[in-house]
């Protein structure tokens, strides 16, 4: 399962190619033909900032560190490397203290990832930690060094990872990045389990597919987060941002995203406790117990804006007696005490949900933090049909939902076709068409 790596020198550009050559020598310093080593992480230790490091098709069994700025690229999904060592379950976060076994751990600047196929298990090695299948060696994919400084400038596109404990690809040392055109799939090892992540940085995640994931994509603390285009099937929850902006930055946009097939009790799209309004617009979420939803604010005033997404409960699956339910806008902060939510929903269509858009707060109890003030503004050809409820705001919100469509002419409460919208629910007046 080792390969050869060879270096060739061109101009000023390093390239290091990994072949099945049956001899290996290198010069420390320069390579003026071709350079032979046994493995990725040689290349790296001889490469110079900015080289390319070209891996040939074949197997590779390393824990691989990147502490030069350097690209490695490899031939496509017949490119695979595995773990040589077997680490995913410890304690102390993500990096255990440095125990972890990653398949890429990047301690650089302007680190470039294209190309492979990481399999975190590895058929040399038996760990007993069996998820989804396969018996996992490896805690993460590629994942920042944020134990040892911030990195920035991390791009990964168009590589695959499978069958990883933790994390997936994790941008946690508060730095920059580019995730695109990647597949991530069976990242479930525990609830704590995320496909692809961002802590504290900025950067985008784009047109990736992630599948058989606990939490897909995410981001904790964004200074600015672009999620676009990804697919996201079979998972926990789709994409979702918290506390962005408590570290400074600007508002995250979650656009253009397609979510399916949620796991049981399984969430599409949600904004947690921000900072700064992110933007949620034309997403379409399928088969989710919770299409959207939206979880109090760090600063009162601001909360998402949530436009021209479809969502769809059909084939959702959910354990609670509640039900599903289209967009879920709650001061709750599920545990970390409330707080006032903001929300403004324009555009978004609503079908197929036990509950079309549920608005609750929790009222404050003697003794106890105050439950804060839930005000949703979604008036403006919002579409809730074909729904058990069209919407219901429970005691003490607000809810503005004038200007919408609720299945039929008549406007809400009037039967048959026509969706109900109950409790704190101001709703005239109403479309008469569908928008």
């Amino acid at each position: 399962m080792r390969a050869r790596i060879r270096i060739a020198i061109v101009c000023s550009i390093v390239g290091v190619g990994l072949t099945a050559a049956s001899a290996a020598w290198a010069s420390p310093l320069v390579c003026s033909s071709g350079c032979f080593f046994k493995s990725i992480q040689a290349a790296i230790n001889a490469a110079q900032p900015g080289a390319t490091i070209t891996i040939g098709a074949g197997a590779y069994e390393e824990n691989v560190v990147v502490d030069k700025s350097v690209t490695l690229r490899g031939a496509g999904t017949t490119t695979v490397l595995y773990p040589a060592v077997s680490k995913p379950i410890c304690s102390g976060g993500s990096l255990c203290g440095g125990e972890a076994s990653n398949i890429i751990l990047v301690k650089a600047d302007n680190v470039t990832i294209t190309g492979l196929w990481l399999k975190g298990d590895n058929p040399n090695i038996t760990s007993g930690v069996v998820v989804g299948g396969e018996d996992i060696e490896a805690r993460n994919g590629i994942i920042t060094d944020h134990e040892a400084g911030t990195y920035n400038g991390l791009t990964v596109s168009r590589v695959k990872v499978t069958g990883v404990y933790l994390r997936g690809m994790y941008a946690s040392s508060r730095g920059t990045f580019n995730f695109n055109h990647n597949t991530v799939e069976n990242v479930q090892g525990e609830e704590a389990s995320i496909a692809m992540f961002n802590f504290g940085g900025s950067g985008v995640i784009s047109n990736n597919r992630v599948a058989n994931a606990n939490d897909a994509i995410s981001a904790n603390w964004s200074k600015g987060t672009q999620f676009l285009a990804n697919l996201v099937v079979k998972s926990g929850s789709g994409v979702h941002t918290d506390n962005n902006g408590g570290s400074g930055g600007v508002a995250d946009t979650i656009k253009g995203n397609t979510v399916r097939e949620c796991k049981v009790n399984g969430y599409g799209v949600f904004v947690f406790v921000p900072y700064v309004s992110a933007t949620v617009e034309a997403n379409r979420v399928t088969g989710c117990s919770v299409g959207l939803a939206a979880y109090g604010s760090a600063v009162s005033g601001q909360g998402p804006t949530f436009a021209g997404n479809v969502l769809n409960g059909t084939g959702a699956s959910t354990t609670s007696n509640a039900g599903t339910y289209g967009a879920y806008l709650t001061t709750d902060q599920l545990g970390y005490a409330f707080g006032d939510l903001t929300a403004t929903l324009t555009g978004n269509s609503f079908s197929h949900f036990n509950t079309g858009m549920l608005v609750t707060q929790t009222s404050p109890t003697p003794g106890q933090p105050a439950g804060g003030q839930a005000n949703v503004e979604a008036s403006g050809n919002n579409s809730l049909f074909a729904n058990g409820t069209g919407a219901s705001g429970e005691g003490g919100t607000k809810v503005n939902a004038t200007n919408d469509w609720w299945g039929c002419s008549k406007g809400p409460n009037m039967g048959g076709a026509c969706n109900t919208a109950i409790g704190t629910v101001q709703f005239t007046p109403w479309l008469v068409a569908k928008p």
